[in-house]
Parts: C-alpha cells; sequence; structure tokens
C-alpha cells in the first residue's frame, strides 16, 4: 500500500468512526487502526506496541502529522476534550483519487467503527489489551485474565473478562472478513 493509499485508509477510517458517533480523536484512530490491522488483516503496515493505554503505534502518531501537513485531516479541539480528527481541505481529493482502496476494505473499516466508536479510553484500553495479549503474545484462555492484569494492574479483574468476552464475539463477527 502506498502513502497516499493507507491516508486513504485512515482518513476513512476516521471519518466513518465520527459517522458512528466517535469523539474521533486520537486514540480512537490509534487503536481502531491496530484492530484493522491485527483482527482483520488490513495492511496497514504500522507498528505498534503496548504502551500506557493499550496498542500504541508511534509510527501512525507520526502518518497522522504527515497527514495533517498535507491537509488531508486537520485536528479541532473543543474544550474540555481534546482534539476531533475532521477532514482537511485536501480530504475530499485524496478519497476521489485514492477511494478504491479504502473502499476495498470498506466491510473491514465499517466493522471496526460499530464495534469502536462509541467506546470510552478506557474500555478502548481493556479491549485492544485483550486483542494485543491474545494475538501478539499468543495467550489464550483463563491465561489471558493473568496476563492483563500483570499489564495492567489498575484494570479490575470484572473489566478484563468483561474485554475478553467482547473480544472473543468479535473475533467470531469478524472471520469472514479478515484478509489473508
Amino acid at each position: 500500500m502506498t502513502r497516499l493509499q493507507r491516508a486513504s485508509v485512515i482518513l476513512s477510517l476516521g471519518m466513518r468512526l465520527k459517522e458512528s458517533g466517535s469523539w474521533t480523536g486520537e486514540t480512537h484512530i490509534q487503536k481502531s487502526t491496530y484492530f484493522l490491522e491485527t483482527l482483520l488483516g488490513v495492511p496497514t503496515d504500522f507498528k505498534f506496541i503496548l504502551y500506557k493505554h493499550g496498542p500504541f503505534s508511534f509510527d501512525l502518531r507520526e502518518f497522522l502529522t504527515y497527514m495533517e501537513s498535507e491537509d488531508f485531516v486537520k485536528w479541532v479541539s473543543q474544550p474540555p476534550y481534546g482534539p476531533s480528527l475532521k477532514q482537511g481541505e485536501l480530504g475530499k481529493e485524496l478519497t476521489e483519487q485514492f477511494g478504491e482502496v479504502s473502499g476495498k476494505y470498506a466491510s473491514q473499516i465499517d466493522f471496526v467503527a460499530k464495534k469502536l466508536a462509541r467506546k470510552n479510553v478506557a474500555e478502548l484500553e481493556r479491549v485492544a489489551t485483550a486483542l494485543y495479549v491474545t494475538v501478539e503474545e499468543e495467550v489464550s484462555g483463563n491465561r489471558r485474565v493473568q496476563r492483563i492484569k500483570e499489564l495492567k494492574p489498575h484494570i479490575d479483574q470484572s473489566y478484563i473478562e468483561s474485554a475478553l468476552h467482547e473480544l472473543d464475539q468479535m473475533m467470531k463477527e469478524s472471520k469472514p472478513l479478515h484478509i489473508e
């Protein structure tokens, strides 16, 4: 995927999140992109690490800065909340020129937006960390609860169990959408 194609996918994801009721701050973009790539196989090619609030990509943060510098997106601050992603002046042109790529992944983008758009930051952290532990660390069964508790001791066990249950359901529902 070229840089502009990737930008088209990220912009489409951001706009779909917003349409689905998301604030569309950086946390939603980060976690949603992680789900697109890790759960659904969309080749965004961002490297994610487990960070303060779950999986995070410094590459994606830098890419969002690039997208802003090209005026594909802009961040709009609306106190008392953090910045929210909006389409920039050249976002429409990007979509027109490279929309076939984001269109190719429309089902995956819609799935992620539907599942994550209305979650708050704490909920995103829990379910994204559950995905990270399950896929990246290849932890299974009840060991996942223990591993998440080790990584995120501030999260109550009942919330961890709930996030894992939700993730397991998402994994079942996403199988037909996964790109090999």
